[in-house]
């Protein structure tokens, strides 16, 4: 079976049964795999447009689509990848990226039923592998609502099923956000380590470009920013080679807060600004909201500190009249 890996969570593969050569189908998981994203999506049309009712095909643009954050072409393709399935193990791996999907933008209850369906099917499948790809999967949702206990909990029991070391990857980094959130900086930076190593050692730089964005943001939070600017801007460098125009938005994001941290406001703006456009292109409806609100505090401490400055101005102004009247 073929498996991708998306921070942060995991992704299954359709496992494609055309064996004739040069199939668009085939075409566009073979770009998929090596990433190269661009060239899976033109497969991938090319494939939806020759077989409008077959799975795989629906499956890997919307999968494609996914990769490079168009989230509303990636559902509408899995929708009907959905729509065409005939087999538990198709349906379990297509709700999977519909569960990504749906979380990346910001839409919690919807993620956590399409992983919850997801793994139900891996059960009755008694697919191992799948399992723990999916509990994995559903941890980072319950991580995302604060419930982080409970997702510490799933991550354990998705570690425990697995065998595979890439796969353990994924896992390793999302357990690394948990020690990230509740303050515990330098276990999380050992586990993002961890799955750095891994993602160099198989040459998986589109993940590893997403753990090191991470590990940026972990370094500005413990006030770090000569090792946080090193990371986000490395980390942003290689996600834009590979196109994935979400975790793109994030890394500006990450740099507008360590800019903001370090004083530099008009540059925080900037950045701020064009994870805004990114994330409002692609449909990110939860990460708009929160960059608007980060947005607003930040002209809010601008004005503020412009009219702190006019007080203090007008107080020295009104010491030198004082002090000519009296004098």
């Amino acid at each position: 079976m073929k498996r991708y890996l998306i921070l942060p969570f995991i992704v299954l593969s359709l496992f494609t049964e055309f064996s004739y050569a040069a199939n668009p189908i085939d075409e566009c998981f073979n770009y998929k795999k090596a990433q190269d994203y661009q060239n899976a999506i033109q497969a991938g049309k090319m494939a939806v447009k020759l077989y409008p009712s077959n799975t795989d095909a629906n499956y890997c643009l919307g999968a494609s689509y996914l990769e490079v954050g168009e989230l509303d072409l990636a559902i509408t393709y899995l929708k009907k990848a959905e729509k065409y399935a005939s087999k538990k193990s198709d349906l379990m791996w297509t709700y999977n990226l519909l569960g990504m999907a749906y979380y990346k933008k910001g839409m919690l209850e919807d993620a956590l039923f399409y992983f919850n369906k997801a793994l139900s099917l891996a059960k009755d499948l008694d697919d191992i592998d799948a399992e723990a790809t999916l509990l994995n999967n559903i941890a980072v949702i319950y991580s995302y609502k604060g419930e982080l206990n409970k997702a510490l909990s799933y991550y354990e029991k998705s570690l425990s099923l697995k065998t595979d070391e890439k796969d353990k990857a994924t896992t390793y980094s999302n357990i690394a956000s948990i020690y990230n959130e509740q303050g515990n900086y330098q276990k999380a930076i050992e586990y993002f380590q961890k799955a750095l190593d891994i993602y160099e050692r198989y040459g998986d730089y589109h993940r590893y470009a997403r753990v090191e964005l991470k590990l940026g943001e972990t370094y500005r939070r413990m006030k770090d920013y000569q090792n946080a600017e090193k990371y986000l801007l490395d980390g942003l460098t290689k996600i834009q080679k590979v196109g994935d125009k979400y975790w793109e938005g994030n890394a500006y994001k990450y740099l507008g807060w360590l800019y903001r941290d370090k004083g530099d406001k008009n540059l925080a703006k900037d950045y701020l600004n064009k994870a805004l456009q990114i994330y409002t292109e692609i449909g990110a409806s939860g990460k708009v909201n929160e960059v608007k609100n980060d947005l607003a505090s930040l002209n809010t401490s601008q004005k503020l500190n412009k009219i702190i400055e006019a007080i203090k101005k007008l107080i020295e102004a009104i010491k030198k009249v004082i002090e000519a009247i009296f004098t």
